[in-house]
């Protein structure tokens, strides 16, 4: 499904909803535009991809950039701190964190339930033809957009302002239930608090993401209830440091995942509890005893 947010520029509703696909955006103009390729390529077959002139992709992920290969004569542009994993599987391993891999043994997994039946996509290496930077603008014919750097998610994450619309794009700030995901290696906690807040003061009368439908009402208090996750997720983490405990004493509480059912749940849960506890160790709410024990400060 297309969805028209405004003259011009159209929200593609992905094929299937979860995580191996993601909702993204056309810009239907003298520059025909796609931000974002993971609709799949049923929801891209209405827009004839061999006549979109642009990809952008606002970071690395793969259900943001799987449908790269269905626009032949597009220019790829992206940050330049995502230009390393989209076109290297090393630079994408240690961006991802998967070398950690082998601190989080599969025999230690004790808390896995049955694991979906997924088909991951595979990684891929992709052409980049140019880069965009905060404050570039975007000039597309009708209509222009604002880059906006906005990490935490991943270093290089943009969103996009459409001003003269008062449309934000704002990718992976998703708004979903789960609140913002930072389970990557190079993920960070604080950045992702203050790209939030950026996008809140732009006071956006529509906004467009990458897991939910457009929204029209009440944007500014649902991005302040999805920055509200984080603080809650720390809350979370706090009951359970009344008494020492190691991080993967942690891991099986279910502080992010209600279950731990995808391969990697439990692994990505390890990691964004662990940034939570560098969080607290610099703001000196907790302390570290025995060298791998925490626990809060009295």
């Amino acid at each position: 499904m297309i969805i028209e947010v405004a003259p011009g520029i159209k929200f593609i509703r992905a094929q299937s909803a979860g995580f191996l696909f993601c909702h993204c955006l056309l810009i239907d103009s003298e520059i025909r535009a796609v931000i974002d390729t993971g609709a799949g390529e049923n929801a891209f077959a209405p827009i004839e991809p061999s006549r979109i002139d642009m990809v952008i992709n606002t970071h690395y992920h793969p259900d943001h950039t799987a449908g790269n290969h269905l626009f032949p004569n597009a220019r790829v542009l992206v940050h330049r701190l995502e230009y390393p994993p989209l076109v290297d599987k090393e630079a994408r391993i240690y961006y991802a964190g998967a070398f950690r891999l082998e601190k989080f043994k599969q025999p230690e997994q004790k808390h896995r339930e049955k694991v979906r039946d997924t088909k991951p996509i595979p990684a891929r290496d992709f052409r980049v033809d140019g880069f965009i930077a905060d404050g570039d603008v975007i000039d597309f014919g009708h209509t222009r957009a604002t880059v906006l750097h906005a990490p935490g998610h991943t270093p290089g994450h943009v969103a996009f302002y459409f001003e003269r619309e008062g449309i934000v794009f704002g990718s992976d700030i998703d708004l979903v239930n789960f609140g913002p995901w930072y389970g990557d290696h190079l993920s960070n906690i604080d950045d992702f608090e203050a790209s939030i807040r950026r996008i809140i003061d732009l006071k956006p009368r529509i906004y467009c993401c990458s897991h939910r439908k457009p929204i029209r009402e009440n944007i500014e208090e649902k991005l302040l209830t999805y920055l509200g996750r984080i603080q809650e997720a720390e809350d979370r983490i706090k009951q359970h440091l009344t008494e020492p405990v190691t991080l993967d004493g942690l891991v099986g509480h279910n502080i992010f995942y209600k279950h731990y059912n995808y391969a990697y749940n439990e692994f990505w849960e390890r990691n964004m509890i662990e940034k939570h506890l560098e969080r607290m160790l610099k703001k000196n709410s907790i302390m570290m005893i025995d060298g791998d024990r925490y626990v809060l400060k009295r």
